[in-house]
Formats: C-alpha cells, structure tokens, sequence
C-alpha cells in the first residue's frame, strides 16, 4: 500500500510541476504580447544609390514597414533594411533602417502612425577638414562633405578638434538640417 501511496505522490507532483511549466510558459507568452517589446527584424530588398547628399525632409506620414517609405530620406539614398523595429510603451512603435549611405533612420510613431521623431543618425571618419566643411568616411557607405553649422555645439568631450582620423557622429534632423555633433577618438 505504501508502494501506490508513493506512487500516486510522484504522480501528483509530477502533474503539478507539467501544470507550473505550462502556465509558466502561457504567461510569458502573454507578457510578450502584452508589452510587446521583444524587437522584430524584417529584411527589406538591397538597392544602389548613388552619391547622397546630406539632407532629410521628414513629413508626418504613416509608418510603413515595407521598406519602401522614402519620406526623410535624402535624394538618391534609399534603404537597404530594416535594422529594429521594436513596439515601445503607449503604443509608440520605433523603426530603425539601413540608408544605402550608410546612415540610419529612426522613426518614432505614436499609435495612430503618425510620427513624431524622423532623424538621421551617421557615424565615420574624419578624411578632411576645410574650414567648416568636413569630408566623412561613413561607415557602411561612401564619402560625405557636411558643411558644420555655427549653431551647433560640438560635444568634443576629449579635446580632439577638427582632424583627420578622428571619429564623428552626427544627427540630421526633419529638416536636413546638422542637429548635433560629437567626436571621439
């Protein structure tokens, strides 16, 4: 008798522990989908461009994620793919693309798809210097002459000025406009 006992035991404890791992797995499941943080990459057909100019004019269209939306993108440039797109709290949705130029759309929309932050991030090499016109090898793309204006503040927090060799980011904004600079070594 002790021997069922034991067994009927085992039984139970076994039923409840398929019991805990599948409520376990029910739950994060539904967490997921609740939150919906868990990034999702789609891929988006590879094309040319030819040479780009530094200039993004972002209107306040629906996202898209096709890849194929051309809003905010400098003429000539278009993009390769699709990076990240993550689903943020309140229903705000962030996509981040691969330009051909090499530099990197972000897109924020809020839950009615319209976008609220269009910008253009960019990081290189410093080949040049010219006065206020820097010629930048692009990661990931060609060659770029930006024309740094007298308003912008450059975060330039160890001393290196304007040298070739030195590493630069820089953000284009809505209007195609240089919106911040930093360099780094």
């Amino acid at each position: 008798m002790t021997q069922n006992k034991g067994n009927t035991q085992r039984q139970i404890r076994a039923s409840i522990l398929c019991l805990i791992c599948a409520c376990t797995v029910l739950l994060s499941g539904c967490s997921k989908a609740a939150n919906e943080t868990t990034p999702v990459t789609t891929e988006a057909p590879t094309t040319e461009a030819t040479a780009p100019a530094a200039t993004n004019h972002a209107t306040e269209q629906p996202n898209t994620s096709s890849g194929t939306n051309t809003e905010g993108i400098p003429a000539g440039v278009s993009v390769q793919r699709v990076i990240k797109e993550v689903t943020l709290k309140d229903g705000y949705h962030k996509k981040i693309e691969l330009l051909t130029d090499g530099g990197k759309r972000v897109t924020i929309a809020d839950s009615t798809q319209k976008i609220v932050l269009q910008q253009i991030e960019y990081d290189g090499k410093i080949s040049t210097v010219n006065g206020k016109q820097v010629t930048v090898k692009v990661e990931g793309g060609g060659e770029q002459t930006i024309t740094i204006p007298d308003h912008v503040v450059i975060d330039d927090e160890d001393k290196l000025g304007w040298m070739p060799g030195v590493e630069i980011e820089w953000t284009v904004n809505a209007e195609g406009q240089i919106e911040s600079v930093e360099l780094e070594d």
